[in-house]
């Protein structure tokens, strides 16, 4: 028995390569308009993560060149969470199975 905390794991990160040429893990892409993402869809977020749609809605919000029709997503990652807020007409990468 000992006083440590068990291990956390970190969510894969995976990079975006032409035919898997590139070392480690890597996926297929499909770029698609923002308004196209559904619950359970992956995306590959900025910074290379993995992460699994969890709820989609659609609406107006205010975006730096004003209020426009835009959707928001929340997303899962492991033990990370959050939402991306996007236009409608934003390009996203959801993750080919």
């Amino acid at each position: 028995m000992n006083d440590h905390p068990a291990p956390q794991q970190l969510p894969e990160v995976v990079r975006v390569g032409a035919g898997g040429w590139i070392s480690g893990p890597s996926a297929s892409i499909e770029p698609v308009p923002a308004e196209a993402i559904e619950a359970g869809d992956f995306l590959l977020l900025d910074d290379g993560i993995q992460a699994e749609v969890t709820d989609v809605r659609y609406g107006f919000y205010w975006f730096p060149g004003g209020r426009e029709q835009g959707v928001s997503i929340g997303w899962r990652a492991g033990t990370s969470s959050g939402m991306l807020f996007r236009k409608a007409s934003d390009i996203l990468h959801r993750v080919m199975p």
